[in-house]
């Protein structure tokens, strides 16, 4: 597909490459059609190598899933998870495809515990893996297996500056009475109340850092 005229690609800071790369993607949002903007990012993901090409695959995956070219996202992701062996946030976001887009949590389920194996490896988004996985047993009716991951995530220690995210609960409120053990739910309570804003959306909640890394 030919490259379709884009504004100025701006140099890559070696301190911060995903904020340079997420404004130029935002920027062409504004200009251009989404399939323009996909265009563009996978000719630079294609030339790219290391971090850079990391990051654009992401915004990639993303911009194909706003599209609706689920397989080719797929395909994305794929690649990033051969090439990125230590990556976790790519199983992730292909569990997440399958869960909310694909209508297969089997398969979601599959690749969230091929994500642990990585983060249980790289001591990367362990946190946030399990949360992947809570949701997914919750969507199956799992309920012991998902009182189980609710017990791992609180016994989690997050270690700076090892990435992971805050907690998270929404997994918890959209659970129908019974589902969790009711030791377990009255501990993760405590562990993450409920708070103004909580979303009970079916897709994760807006990223946010640790608040309790040791």
């Amino acid at each position: 597909m030919e490259r379709a005229p884009c504004p100025r690609e701006a140099p890559i800071s070696s301190i911060d490459f995903y904020k340079e790369l997420d404004r130029w993607v935002h920027q062409m949002r504004q200009e251009l059609s989404l399939v323009d903007v996909i265009c563009n990012v996978a000719a630079r993901m294609y030339r790219a190598k290391g971090e850079e090409r990391h990051i654009l695959a992401g915004e990639l995956e993303s911009l194909l899933i706003i599209n609706g070219d689920y397989d080719e996202a797929l395909q994305v992701l794929d690649m990033v998870i051969d090439e990125y062996p230590d990556d976790v946030r790519s199983l992730t976001s292909k569990a997440s495809l399958y869960l909310y887009h694909l209508d297969d949590p089997e398969e979601a389920l599959r690749c969230i515990d091929l994500a642990l194996e990585r983060a249980c490896r790289t001591g990367f988004f362990r946190r946030q893996a399990l949360g992947y996985k809570a949701r997914m047993l919750l969507e199956l009716g799992r309920g012991q297996q998902l009182s189980d991951v609710l017990e791992e995530i609180m016994s989690l220690r997050i270690m700076k500056p090892i990435p992971d995210i805050g907690r998270e609960r929404d997994f918890v409120d959209r659970a129908p009475p019974g589902l969790i053990r009711e030791d377990v739910l009255a501990r993760y309570n405590q562990f993450r109340p409920k708070r103004p804003g909580d979303t009970t959306a079916h897709e994760p909640p807006k990223f946010e850092f640790p608040d309790d890394w040791d």
